[in-house]
């Protein structure tokens, strides 16, 4: 069985592929067998620096091109991992994630009984669940039009399953024309720019397979600052600038007062990759 990870690695004028390669490095730390691919736009391959080549087993273009070129969210291309990945069997993971102490072979066991899943829990940094159907900011459109709260950082799919194959199908024009889909769906409130969770959410309810697509993963973490169940409402965008946080070579997280020990963080804030982390993930 032919399995592994996949991450969109399209660079920018920023280098947006660093964190593509902390994300595998972690990978590779809990399984060093674990493979990945980096998916990149046409022509780029050559653009992935040298130092980060060795944390990925493959390195992909883009089928169709950067639909985003010209608005630059380059998410709008999540739509095609499903043509490009390597896998028989793939994970998809944004690239500011990080593996912490996972057991690969249970994460992909958390999966198995469905051909596409995506997860519909999440913890906050103290490790209660966050309520995605109260006062969530995460969710504050998906609660107030109705939608599925799925944390889609995380994207499991079969290339051979018919629900994965639809999934992506109907992704491709939500993607491609998510201001026209945020007119026709939202119309009291509308996200004031491009949400990847809000159109995968959007896709999963016209579909109207959430019961099907729902996968109960409990050791996924998202650090969306205003979903940690904090009693200061105002709080900075980037966490980092609130929370105090170490990270060490004994394979120690831990933020404020509490330790995660075991987690697929989804950490969201790009402060949080600096080169202790990226030397701490290195470390053999």
């Amino acid at each position: 069985m032919h399995r592994g990870f996949l991450l969109l690695g399209i660079n920018t004028e920023e280098d947006r592929i660093k964190y593509s390669y902390a994300t595998a490095l972690s990978i590779k730390k809990c399984d060093k067998d674990a493979e990945i691919c980096l998916v990149v736009d046409q022509g780029q391959i050559d653009m992935v620096p040298k130092k980060y080549q060795h944390a990925f087993d493959y390195i992909v273009e883009l089928r169709f091109g950067n639909t985003a070129h010209q608005d630059g969210f380059h998410a709008m291309n999540l739509w095609q991992v499903f043509h490009v990945t390597p896998f028989e069997k793939t994970i998809y993971v944004d690239s500011d994630t990080i593996f912490h102490n996972i057991d690969i072979d249970l994460l992909f066991d958390c999966f198995k009984h469905t051909g596409f899943g995506i997860p519909a829990i999440a913890k906050t940094y103290r490790g209660s669940f966050i309520n995605a159907g109260h006062e969530s900011d995460l969710f504050e459109y998906e609660m107030h039009y109705k939608l599925p709260c799925n944390f889609n950082n995380l994207i499991y799919f079969d290339n051979s399953n018919q629900l994965a194959i639809e999934w992506f199908k109907m992704a491709d024009p939500i993607f491609q024309n998510w201001r026209q889909v945020y007119a026709n769906l939202f119309k009291e409130k509308r996200p004031p720019t491009f949400s990847k969770n809000i159109l995968c959410n959007i896709v999963t309810h016209l579909l109207d397979v959430q019961n099907e697509v729902a996968v109960y993963y409990n050791q996924l973490y998202d650090l969306n600052l205003k979903d940690q169940q904090l009693w200061n409402k105002d709080v900075p965008s980037a966490w980092t600038d609130m929370l105090n946080y170490w990270i060490t070579g004994d394979q120690k997280i831990q933020i404020e007062n509490h330790q995660i020990n075991s987690g697929v963080i989804h950490y969201r804030d790009d402060n949080f990759v600096d080169e202790e982390l990226i030397n701490v993930l290195s470390a053999r």
